[in-house]
C-alpha cells in the first residue's frame, strides 16, 4: 500500500515554545493510523500541521516538509484552503454549526466552495450522511437544526460534514471522547468502513480504541515521536521502554 503524508523533520512553536522537534513519519493510504500519548505530547498540534491549521494561530509556526502524494504542501504556490479540503478534520468536541439545519450543515463546505447545483448537492448531502451512517435516523429531519440531534448523532454529521467535500484524507482529535460508549462504538464502527477509501489518522488518548480500529500507531511523548510500528506490535512488544511504560499505565 502507497503512502499518502510523507512527513520529514517536522518541528512547531507557539512563539518560543517549541512543542514538536524532528517528527519523521509516513501515513499510509486506506487504512487508520492512530496516534496515542499524554496530554500535552504534541498529538493534536502534529495533525494541525498535517492540512496547514497549525498556521492559523497567531504566533504559530512549523518547519520540516509535509507532503502529499509528493508534493509539499508548505511550498509558496500551494494554497492552504485546498489543502485544508483535501486533508479534512473532525475536531474533539461535535461542533454542527447551530443556527444551520442537518441539511445545510452537511452542504456548508460545498456552498463555501462555490458548489450550487441543487440536484446533485442533495445527492452528495445523502452520500455523505449515508457515509456516516447517520442518513435513516435524518432522512425525515434534514431541515431540523443540527444542534437538535445527540452528541453521538452530532459527531456522525460532522464526519458527514468532512466527507461531503471528498476529502482524500481524514484526521479525527479525539472524535470519541465526549461521547458515549453507544455513539463511540459506532464512531469506531463507521472508522473501520470509511477506511477501505480513505487514509484516517485518530488522536485518541483510548489505547483500547487505537488497538481496535488501527493498523498503525505512533507514540508521542514531549513533543516528540518516540515508536511508531504496527499496532499490534506497539501494544504486545513495544521497543522503547517509555513505550512500554506508558501502555501499561506508568505514566499519563
Amino acid at each position: 500500500m502507497k503512502n499518502r503524508v510523507e512527513v520529514h523533520d517536522l518541528s512547531a512553536w507557539f512563539d518560543e515554545q517549541q512543542v514538536l522537534f524532528d517528527i519523521n513519519v509516513a501515513i499510509e493510504d486506506k487504512c487508520v493510523t492512530a496516534i496515542i500519548g499524554p496530554s500535552g505530547c504534541g498529538k493534536s498540534t502534529f495533525i494541525r500541521c498535517v492540512n496547514r491549521l497549525h498556521e492559523t494561530v497567531p504566533g504559530a509556526r512549523m518547519s520540516g516538509r509535509v507532503l502529499l502524494d509528493k508534493d509539499d504542501i508548505y511550498a509558496q504556490v500551494v494554497d492552504p484552503v485546498a489543502i485544508r479540503k483535501r486533508i479534512g478534520m473532525v475536531f474533539q468536541r461535535p461542533n454542527p454549526f447551530p443556527t444551520m439545519s442537518i441539511f445545510d450543515n452537511v452542504a456548508a463546505g460545498l456552498k463555501l466552495n462555490g458548489f450550487r447545483r441543487s440536484a446533485e448537492l442533495q445527492e452528495i448531502v445523502q452520500r455523505s450522511l449515508e457515509q456516516a451512517a447517520l442518513w435513516d435516523q435524518v432522512k425525515d429531519r434534514l431541515g431540523e437544526a443540527g444542534a437538535s440531534l445527540s452528541g453521538g448523532q452530532q459527531q456522525r454529521l460532522c464526519i458527514a460534514r468532512a466527507l461531503a467535500v471528498e476529502p482524500e484524507i481524514l484526521l479525527m482529535d479525539e472524535p470519541c471522547s465526549a461521547l458515549d460508549p453507544a455513539a463511540t462504538q459506532r464512531v469506531e464502527d463507521l472508522l473501520v468502513e470509511l477506511q477501505n477509501n480513505y487514509a484516517i489518522v485518530i488522536v485518541t488518548h483510548n489505547m483500547q480504541q487505537a488497538a481496535r480500529v488501527s493498523k498503525y500507531t505512533g507514540f508521542f511523548l514531549n513533543g516528540g515521536l518516540i515508536e511508531f510500528d504496527d499496532t499490534s506490535r506497539i501494544f504486545t512488544n513495544p521497543q522503547d521502554k517509555r513505550t512500554e511504560d506508558y501502555i501499561t499505565g506508568r505514566f499519563g
